[in-house]
């Protein structure tokens, strides 16, 4: 037994000593890419073959049996042993009918559901016509003509001119705005014979979804990823579930996420670096937190995870009381939450525990998907998600904070709590008069929006605070005291059903109900934005700033806007992302960079300390001048 141990010892020896070789070296980065061409080639096939759509093939286990045979064979084998494999698959997976256009009958389902909420006449006439057009414009697709959308737009105009079909159709952009994914890897240089058959694709089959990968909320093509199974017992040193989990979440980006075009990476590229970093690992944090540090590419304030306390359980479960405000660079005390707390307002942090508070942060920033640098300290300052990713976090309850009070350096001896509400919580009141005969709406609170605006008829002008989420009928009702007509706001990316990775694009003109209670508000208004505005307040935004009368205030939005999609995870995890894109009426980038103001106005140390809203006092002043500085 002990020659055995021995022999096995020596083994072992050998072969990291042959890793660590230069000969080892080359045999790593083979491997590497051989597992990222299966990641590449498994992710095609599982979103675009007929059998992996309906179902009849299960696309995990397909992969886990893949992945010990790739990771052992030499790279001269891989081409040959995916081709067999996805010949084996069935060789009718890319049979598509190409003059059956799928995202037109799409873009008229999704029509017909929006109509069919408002006026009963306007909905059957509208739809007479939809329908009548898309009679004729299949039968030039049968008989064989090449159309493209610019086609079927411009002949819906005119078969159409006086109807509502005009304006919506006009509104639709050319499906190939947004181009298919990088598939540039498809070609018989890296793929061999295999590239051959994958190039057949022209299309997915869309049949029946309901045991597919992926399938789509019929209204607003939102991806739906929940047939993918969680595999909550998974055995964290076990490679091949290590791999599922890093390659389900790669493609699923590269296909259903919008915005790969603005990341400060190349996605292929990144594939590679993160499939060593999974390998090394062999328990349930080194998995999750591979998969953080990978999702962060996103630069995504959306991506968030849920059924982990990863974060929690790498930088401490204790957080101090505190809610803090990213301000000049720097994390300056906002808020006490608990009584007999030592901090001030406008106490700015400087370390923790005996680290500075800024190499604390720039780990932090690893596993959290930020949209960029300046934005990344309003994660940490715990103002998104609830205090999710507050940086004053310890794994003792005791904490040791020095703090910058004025001029003067102090320590302070902070008791962590664990379970005190860490989110801002909602204004006291729904709305209320400030001096000068202004008005103010908190959207948050819920109240009743007819009332707020008979309240606030006579006034001289309205702030609506947006650095909070609005109820939720509020942004529907709100509308129709703006502006007489909808006015086009947005452009929206979905995915396509058809071809994974190409997004269609669609100019946002929503309809909103006209109370006979509304009236128009005609004196300015501004609305008031900073960091914690993001996803739905800025929506919210971007509707209302298309009125005549609307100033935006404020620093930059947080710049992640769009439907949230769910991607199930092996290990019982959930990763929220952002799936639709959205861009400025003029088809510009929203995500990362955020909204701009019309008025920038930021909020600074002193002002903090003083217990001044530099904002709010902005807006007073503008709406005083008469709103004459937009």
């Amino acid at each position: 037994m002990k020659k055995i141990a021995l022999a096995i010892l020596l083994f072992t020896a050998m072969l990291i000593f042959a890793a660590c070789s230069s000969d080892g070296t080359d045999y790593l980065l083979e491997r590497n890419e051989n597992l990222a061409k299966l990641s590449k080639v498994w992710g095609f096939a599982k979103y675009t073959h007929y059998n992996f759509i309906s179902g009849q093939i299960d696309w995990d286990e397909e992969l886990l049996n893949l992945i010990p045979v790739i990771y052992n064979c030499n790279a001269n084998d891989v081409n040959g042993i995916l081709y067999d494999w996805f010949v084996g698959l069935g060789d009718d997976g890319f049979d598509f009918d190409p003059f059956h256009d799928f995202e037109l009958e799409n873009y008229l389902m999704i029509m017909a559901e929006q109509l069919a909420s408002f006026d009963d006449d306007l909905f059957a006439d509208l739809l007479h016509d939809y329908f009548e057009f898309y009679i004729f414009f299949s039968s030039l697709l049968y008989d064989g003509n090449n159309l493209d959308w610019l086609s079927f737009e411009n002949m819906a105009i005119e078969m159409f001119p006086e109807t509502s079909i005009a304006m919506s159709m006009a509104q639709a952009r050319d499906v190939n705005l947004r181009p298919m994914a990088d598939l540039s890897w498809i070609n018989y240089d890296y793929l061999g014979a295999l590239s051959m058959r994958l190039l057949r694709f022209n299309g997915v089959i869309n049949s029946d979804r309901s045991n597919a990968p992926v399938f789509f909320c019929p209204l607003n093509g939102t991806p739906d990823f929940s047939n993918k199974n969680l595999y909550i017992d998974m055995d964290y040193d076990d490679i091949g579930f290590r791999l599922l989990g890093l390659f389900r979440l790669w493609n699923a980006m590269k296909y259903y996420f919008p915005h790969l075009d603005v990341l400060d990476v190349d996605w292929n590229e990144l594939l590679i670096e993160f499939i060593p970093k999974m390998l090394e690992g062999n328990d349930i944090e080194s998995y999750e937190l591979t998969l953080a540090a990978m999702a962060r590419h996103l630069h995504d304030a959306h991506v968030g995870f849920v059924g982990t306390t990863f974060f929690a359980d790498r930088f401490g479960h204790f957080v101090a009381p505190v809610r803090l405000i990213a301000v000049e660079g720097k994390l300056v005390v906002y808020e006490i939450v608990v009584s007999e707390c030592p901090f001030v307002v406008g106490d700015i942090i400087i370390s923790l525990n005996g680290r500075c508070i800024e190499e604390i942060t720039k780990e932090m920033k690893r596993y959290i998907s930020y949209p960029n640098e300046e934005k990344a300290l309003t994660f940490l300052a715990g103002r998104v998600y609830g205090g999710l990713f507050h940086a004053l976090r310890s794994s003792s309850r005791s904490m040791e904070i020095k703090v910058l009070r004025g001029d003067i350096e102090i320590v302070l001896n902070v008791n962590g709590q664990t379970n005190w509400e860490r989110s801002s919580p909602n204004a006291a009141v729904s709305h209320e008069f400030l001096e000068n005969n202004i008005g103010l709406i908190n959207p948050s609170n819920p109240g009743d929006v007819h009332e707020m605006m008979m309240y606030f008829a006579n006034t001289d002008g309205l702030i609506i605070d947006l650095r909070q989420r609005p109820f939720d009928n509020f942004f529907l009702e709100m509308r129709q005291y703006l502006m007489e007509e909808p006015i086009p706001f947005a452009y929206i990316s979905s995915p396509s059903q058809t071809h994974p990775g190409k997004r269609i694009n669609f100019l946002i003109n929503q309809y909103f109900p006209q109370s006979p209670y509304a009236f128009l508000y005609e004196r300015p208004v501004v609305l008031l934005m900073d960091e914690r505005t993001f996803s739905h307040p800025e929506w919210v935004i971007m509707s209302f700033r298309v009125a005549p009368n609307v100033t935006v205030m404020g620093p930059f939005s947080m710049g992640s806007n769009g439907n949230v999609a769910s991607l199930p995870l092996p290990g019982g995890i959930i990763m929220w992302y952002t799936s639709l894109g959205v861009y400025t009426p003029e088809g510009g980038q929203t995500h990362r960079i955020g909204l701009t103001p019309d008025i920038r106005v930021d909020r600074t140390i002193d002002g903090i300390r003083e217990g001044s809203d530099e904002l709010i006092n902005k807006a007073i002043q503008y709406i005083m001048d008469g709103g004459s500085n937009r």
